[in-house]
């Protein structure tokens, strides 16, 4: 954990909403996801029905063909080049209208020569031995290459099949004609549906019953997670109690972000001491529910002033609190300190005092102890000297060093004096502070 950033491990207390997920992501997109394949299958099959469809029309066309080339043309030694006489021409439609009707059933169907004359109009016999007009078209071209051409119409709500057949002299194999043929699928289109959707039930009420049985053991998971995670969440709140914040802000990051947690790193901090005096001579003299109840009342008033300005609580030592505050937040915590001053001056319910230390620099923060005991805190010059500066502190003042006087802004500084410098024990050197008060 890196203090200059006291939010950078930030926790989670809500459980994973699985349950949401699963009915957003697997839940909504599966129905549409099988919705999906639901009709690509069905486009698919239909295609598929309807190439097999075409085949069966182009040799239904091919018979047609070969039977009025062997009853007429061959019969008469014509081609569809040389029929001219309109005896010819009666024989042809005779046989042709006898073949649809009784054998092949066709919707309609026209008959052109090469040159796109029209030799057979089932619809206007009129038009029989005029040019037809489309004779540009991509139907007609494609036939005259020996290619089939097909497409889909609708008319009056009913479905048709449109073909183009090359008719083949069956000597030479040289194309001689064109068939355009028109078939009522009408029947057929309904029977492939009915069909397609009988052969999907099953797979899906499978489908169904799958999200049903899947849904049920999300729902069961997500009740577990939840269940799971409040208990966690509960723990670590009360270890949070009893822990410092950088304690368990250090163990969350270890954990999710794979960091080293015993490994300690040189970071310049400012350090934040509060006593309250004559605490101990209250103590002896007082109910032991009575002395933690006051405790914990006056430590609540400092907890709430040092979060408010960033700072984090290190632990409690006896009547003592230990605080950090990130790099450049100097000024921060000097106002803390006169807050608390100035909250204990008008609290009505604490009847104590108490002195309080701030110092900054470089120090060692870091997991000390053992592998089974630990506590993620702070160690260096800085924390004895920061102390001491709290144990010299009288009730009500807050003592500063220069280093941390010389950060703060003139309104600031105008609550601190320059005071006789500070011989710590165990130190050879003086140390120059600032005393003041809110």
């Amino acid at each position: 954990m890196i203090l200059s950033n006291p939010n950078k491990a930030v926790m989670n207390n809500k459980p994973f909403p699985l349950k949401r997920y699963y009915i957003l992501y697997a839940g909504i997109g599966g129905i549409v996801f099988y919705a999906m394949l639901f009709s690509f299958f069905i486009h698919a099959e239909r295609q598929a029905l309807h190439q097999q469809y075409i085949e069966n029309l182009v040799e239904k066309g091919s018979t047609f063909y070969r039977d009025v080339y062997r009853d007429v043309l061959e019969e008469n030694h014509a081609s569809f080049e040389t029929i001219q006489s309109d005896d010819m021409r009666h024989k042809l439609r005779d046989k042709m209208e006898e073949l649809i009707t009784t054998d092949f059933g066709f919707a309609k169907v026209n008959v052109f020569n090469r040159k796109g004359v029209i030799l057979y109009d089932y619809e206007n016999q009129t038009n029989e031995g005029d040019l037809y007009d489309d004779i540009q078209g991509e139907g007609f071209q494609l036939a005259l290459q020996g290619k089939t051409f097909s497409k889909q119409e609708e008319e009056d709500g009913k479905h048709f099949i449109e073909v183009y057949i090359p008719a083949f002299d069956l000597d030479t194999k040289q194309v001689v004609g064109v068939m355009e043929i028109y078939e009522d699928v009408t029947r057929f289109e309904d029977m492939v549906y009915e069909a397609l959707q009988e052969a999907l039930v099953i797979p899906t009420l499978i489908f169904i019953l799958f999200n049903i049985m899947l849904f049920w053991i999300v729902f069961k998971a997500d009740k577990v997670i939840t269940m799971n995670t409040c208990l966690l969440i509960k723990v670590r709140e009360h270890m949070e109690k009893y822990l410092s914040k950088s304690t368990t802000d250090a163990i969350y990051s270890s954990v999710t972000e794979k960091t080293e947690l015993f490994k300690g790193e040189m970071q310049d901090i400012v350090i934040f001491f509060s006593d309250i005096r004559g605490f101990t001579s209250y103590s002896e003299n007082e109910k032991p529910e009575v002395v933690v109840e006051n405790l914990n009342k006056l430590f609540e008033l400092q907890a709430e002033i040092i979060h408010k300005y960033d700072g984090i609580i290190d632990k409690f030592v006896g009547d003592e609190i230990m605080a950090m505050f990130p790099k450049h937040a100097s000024q921060a915590a000097v106002q803390a300190g006169l807050d608390i001053q100035q909250a204990i001056q008008d609290s009505q319910d604490v009847n104590f005092n108490v002195g309080v230390g701030v110092h900054y620099g470089e120090a060692l923060l870091g997991s000390i102890g053992t592998h089974d005991r630990r506590d993620y805190t702070v160690i260096g010059n800085i924390v004895n000297t920061g102390a001491r500066f709290c144990g010299a502190a009288k009730g009500g003042e807050v003592i500063i060093s220069k280093v941390v006087y010389e950060q703060l802004d003139e309104k600031h500084k105008a609550h601190f004096k320059l005071s006789e410098p500070l011989k710590l024990k165990g130190k050879e050197e003086v140390i120059e502070t600032y005393v003041g008060k809110p």
